[in-house]
């Protein structure tokens, strides 16, 4: 039986089908936890997909986050994690978010082997897509984070990765 766990799921709702984690109570969570407590509430290798849909940037030590993520995640689990890019208003205008997040920074986390980046994209407002800007971004992700992130601001980073265990 595959095990999704959704970190952070919010007051909205829950990846369907998945254990749903949030540090505030409400209808569908269903474990109550600070994610800056470590550690997580839950068994080794126990999930196949772990949700962190605007968690990440919330979490005071993102790096420690990623080594429980591991920690709980089965060998090639796959994780999803969707954060505002770090060139976009939504991520420094929120006073609740810790960390700012770009390209660079999901494939940094990949460095030490224990999570393949299966697929990254950033994501834009409608006129960037239409202008084709976004495609170029996603083509050359390292160039436009470099010359043209703070012209043509992004809005989020949706990464998916593979948990490797030996």
């Amino acid at each position: 039986m595959a095990t999704k766990l959704d970190m952070g799921c919010g007051p909205f709702g829950k990846l369907e089908g998945a254990v749903g984690l949030d540090i505030n109570e409400a209808a569908h969570v269903d474990v109550v936890h600070d994610l800056d407590e470590y550690p997580y509430p839950f068994g080794d290798s126990q999930f196949d997909h772990i949700e962190m849909s605007h968690i990440l940037e919330h979490i005071r030590q993102p790096a420690r986050a990623m080594d429980e993520v591991f920690r709980i995640a089965r060998s090639g689990a796959s994780i999803r994690i969707v954060t505002p890019h770090y060139s976009s208003q939504l991520s420094y205008g929120d006073l609740t978010h810790y960390h700012h997040f770009g390209y660079v920074t999901i494939t940094q986390m990949c460095r030490d082997g224990r999570f393949r980046m299966d697929g990254c994209r950033l994501i834009f407002s409608d006129i960037y897509r239409v202008l084709g800007i976004s495609l170029v971004a996603n083509w050359f992700p390292r160039r436009w984070e470099k010359y043209f992130a703070f012209i043509f601001p992004g809005m989020y980073v949706e990464a998916n990765l593979s948990v490797v265990k030996a």
